[in-house]
């Protein structure tokens, strides 16, 4: 369903309230950790209010339980992997992929019913997504593929860290691009520095999808040097965006070059984000490019990507301080806004599903 608001002031709202109350979805696909991350080591996080170890057993699929022995509040993180199986360094208990108790060192049989949580568990893009609500419902809904994150065609570098601050700040960033050219001009495209065209969004039960055309500009200085194009000469340029799933952003922009000039450059721009709780979020950040292969162009463009995304992590850091301090107020939204809105309602709606 597709939408563009006649008015600017026809998306400006009161969200006090909803944005409050609105929580996150657990029937849904969070990247825990990336692929590289997990071994035979047990590794522990935490995602949506609870603890989870990850390792991988034998035949190199990763296990998902909860991090926490059955016998005492021991994390099984600070255990070993012993085979098939996760061993708590307190208890000696033994848990198999299941999450099922198969070995107590102190008796011969097994406490009846004695096992804790297990998590579906899927590898894509280079990422471990783990599902944390309903197992039942896990294979009617599979991850979002994210081909290009390990696609050879697609060069592809990126970062990670724990944001403190709710997963809803996250989303209100990812889905309007207008504050780039104020937070951090270096990285900023020049057409940004213009009057946004309307934004056209695209809508789906659970996905919302939104493109805006730029009118011709030069490239930023950074991209046409490592790229060996004009610096000066002005091309298209076409921004789009996808709220994909609660925990998965897919961006792009691109600069339509001529063939002749080598074609379109384009950046991809994937978002995985965790709530760890109501207040702090897992930030996966990865950047693709079609253009500039390489380790060269690669360090010229980690530090001005990783630059810009610890402003932004500050920023959302600073607006939940303020959250904390004084409560939701009422925000003034603006037609760049719409996409948001739209994302909002969405995740209501599924908190609400889920009752």
């Amino acid at each position: 369903m597709p939408l563009r608001p006649a008015d600017p002031g026809l998306v400006r709202s009161v969200v006090m309230r909803d944005r409050s109350t609105a929580g996150y979805p657990r029937n849904a696909w969070y990247a825990l950790a990336a692929s590289a991350e997990v071994g035979a080591t047990p590794f522990g996080t935490r995602a949506l209010d609870r603890p989870v170890v990850l390792f991988r057993v034998g035949d190199g699929a990763v296990v998902a339980l909860g991090d926490r022995d059955a016998h005492r509040p021991f994390p099984l993180s600070l255990g070993r992997v012993e085979g098939d199986t996760i061993v708590s360094g307190y208890s000696g208990f033994a848990y198999d992929r299941t999450g099922a108790c198969v070995h107590v060192p102190s008796q011969e049989q097994v406490p009846y019913g004695a096992r804790v949580p297990s998590y579906p568990v899927r590898e894509e893009g280079g990422l471990v997504w783990v599902w944390l609500g309903e197992p039942s419902l896990a294979d009617r809904r599979p991850p979002v593929p994210v081909p290009w994150l390990t696609d050879g065609s697609w060069e592809t570098f990126g970062g990670q860290w724990e944001t403190a601050a709710g997963v809803g700040l996250l989303h209100d960033n990812f889905a309007d691009i207008t504050h780039v050219a104020v937070v951090d001009p270096v990285i900023s495209p020049p057409a940004l520095a213009g009057v946004a065209p309307a934004l056209e969004v695209e809508l789906t039960e659970t996905t919302v999808h939104f493109h805006r055309d730029w009118p011709a500009a030069p490239m930023p200085e950074w991209q046409a040097k490592i790229s060996g194009s004009s610096a000066v000469a002005s091309y298209p340029q076409r921004e789009e965006g996808a709220f994909l799933a609660p925990g998965l952003w897919a961006d792009r922009w691109d600069v339509l070059l001529p063939e002749a000039e080598g074609g379109p450059q384009t950046f991809r721009f994937t978002h995985a984000v965790t709530p760890v709780d109501e207040r702090h979020t897992r930030h996966i950040w990865r950047v693709s490019r079609n253009f500039a292969p390489g380790a060269p162009a690669t360090d010229v463009l980690r530090p001005i990507f990783e630059s810009y995304y610890l402003k932004v992590r500050e920023i959302l850091e600073t607006m939940q301080d303020v959250i904390d301090r004084d409560g939701y107020g009422e925000d003034v939204n603006v037609a760049a806004d719409l996409a948001a809105l739209q994302v909002r309602k969405i995740l209501r709606r599924l908190v609400a599903d889920e009752g």
